[in-house]
């Protein structure tokens, strides 16, 4: 069997361990910030939406430890 007649492997983008799907409502305007950054980023919609969410999570955690 040769390299073309095989099925090369889907490219996994989550970091391993990423298996619970968040589905998010947002607007038209919001969605297209998000692909501006994926593209100055150059990741997928999925990925930059997580990385916005883990440094949002982390500005929040700290925001309100600061507060305490």
């Amino acid at each position: 069997m040769t390299t073309a007649n095989t099925i090369s492997p889907k490219p996994i983008y989550a970091p391993k361990g990423c298996n619970c799907p968040i589905m998010a409502h947002i607007t038209e305007d919001e969605r297209e910030d998000v692909k501006r950054i994926a593209e100055l980023e150059m990741r997928s919609l999925s990925a930059t939406a997580r990385m916005l969410m883990l440094r949002g999570i982390a500005e929040y955690d700290q925001e309100t430890l600061s507060a305490e």
